[in-house]
């Protein structure tokens, strides 16, 4: 008889979750859940992962390959810049930036927010960089035919890395998760329709004229990196590279997504503390709070462009507050507000949360979207610590087609994200002025 080897492939698996204690128990091998109804969660598991988890009592059932495109059917990966079907590495991604700010320097700076993980310890890895759009001083150039030509020569109005008053701000940020695919190429794309459509496009001159808009369209590029080794099977990695808290048995990702790194989602120092301590789990939420000089990055650029909005001792966020922080994920169609927030602040957050997500995606706190609490999050820092109006969109529907998922078929990012992501990013741009005052029926304009 021929011994058939164990499939390592990853795979999406329905679990039922009758009682909290059936959650508790995925959430203590630290593996990511997405409500698939009443009672039912969805995980990314390969099969030793699935059978640890029916050695506990529970009983996931096989739904679908976690790969959306078999090898055979996709292009083959271009050396250093793309994989599975078209997706940007980590130095296209961040080129790409530069290379916007290169073309249109009278609307596009750039700067280096700090290293990633492998960076700070001489091991390779990246510069992070957040890259700046803000339209052309009005006096100066007041057609849009005028506009169209100083985009290419003159410098931008605005861009500085400190607080300002004079435009509103509006940051995405996108990859955290390094699995979570198409969340870069949404970035990507937004930065091309900025740059192109400013001073031909209506929408876009206005959205530059009044706020600033900034993007980081990659906040884990060393994570990224694993990811796109696997070429047209990617590797599962979430983490970063931090592997000096990893033992032996998991040095390497596995196909559950289990490995080396810390979830750098788990690591911001706001509301830190509530999540997995297995240096092995997908959401390891570090050894201290902040220890992770990709979060260190995120949490300084806010400070450096955002003012601090809470009021001294504590409260409700005043209405007067601007700014929007959006932090891309995948998957699940969520649009997620910080659990920290007052009950008057949840109430504007979710209003306008509401006005920014595509038709038909779900809106509340963590438990009321993924059904399970996540601490030390984006958002948990951008309002917990500043009052600013934050936001995470989960991108892609938890069903079994071509776009589910965590690694949707490179042509979902162009036939269905972008369409439905190109509305909201406007619409967020254009609430920056004024994120807590959307409660009332009509968006507040921007002043």
């Amino acid at each position: 008889m021929v011994a058939h080897a164990a499939d390592d492939s990853p795979y999406y698996w329905d679990v039922p979750v009758p009682s909290q204690a059936q959650v508790d128990i995925i959430a203590r091998a630290g593996i990511e859940m997405v409500p698939a109804g009443p009672g039912k969660v969805t995980i990314a598991a390969d099969e030793a992962t699935a059978r640890a988890l029916q050695e506990q009592g529970l009983a996931p059932t096989k739904k679908a390959p976690v790969y959306k495109s078999a090898p055979h059917e996709l292009r083959a990966p271009e050396a250093g810049k793309t994989y599975y079907g078209g997706y940007h590495t980590s130095p296209e991604l961040l080129g790409h930036a530069r290379d916007v700010a290169t073309k249109y320097p009278g609307i596009a700076r750039l700067h280096d927010i700090g290293k990633t993980w492998l960076a700070e310890n001489g091991r390779g890895g990246y510069t992070m960089s957040v890259l700046c759009l803000t339209g052309v001083d009005p006096a100066q150039h007041r057609t849009d035919r005028e506009k169209a030509a100083a985009k290419r020569t003159v410098k931008p109005a605005g861009c500085d890395l400190a607080p300002t008053k004079r435009k509103p701000r509006f940051l995405l940020t996108a990859q955290i998760h390094a699995r979570e695919l198409a969340t870069g190429e949404l970035a990507w794309r937004w930065m091309d329709y900025l740059a192109a459509g400013y001073g031909t496009d209506r929408t876009v001159t206005s959205v530059l004229d009044t706020t600033e808009v900034w993007i980081v369209p990659v906040t884990n590029p060393d994570g990224v990196d694993v990811v796109a080794s696997g070429g047209n099977r990617p590797k599962m990695q979430r983490k970063n590279l931090n592997n000096s808290q990893t033992p032996a048995s998991c040095s390497v990702v596995d196909s559950s997504g289990n490995g080396p790194g810390v979830d750098l989602n788990r690591n911001f120092p706001a509301r830190w503390g509530g999540d997995s301590r297995n240096p092995c789990a997908q959401t390891f939420q570090g050894p201290r709070a902040g220890s992770e000089p990709e979060t260190q990055a995120v949490k300084q650029l806010y400070e450096k462009l955002f003012t601090n909005q809470r009021p001294a001792g504590g409260g409700d966020v005043p209405d007067t507050a601007t700014g929007i922080v959006i932090d891309l994920h995948s998957y699940g169609n969520y649009g997620i507000v910080p659990t920290g927030a007052t009950p008057k602040n949840l109430t504007q957050l979710k209003a306008l949360t509401r006005k920014i997500v595509p038709s038909g995606f779900v809106v509340g706190t963590d438990r009321e979207t993924v059904g399970y609490s996540t601490t030390g999050t984006t958002i948990d820092q951008a309002h917990g610590a500043l009052g600013l109006a934050a936001i995470t969109i989960e991108i892609g529907p938890n069903n079994s087609s071509s776009c589910g998922g965590f690694m949707p078929r490179y042509s979902c990012v162009d036939s269905t994200f972008w369409p439905q992501l190109k509305k909201s990013f406007v619409t967020a741009a254009q609430l920056a002025g004024a994120p807590y005052k959307q409660t009332q029926t009509q968006p507040q304009p921007v002043s």
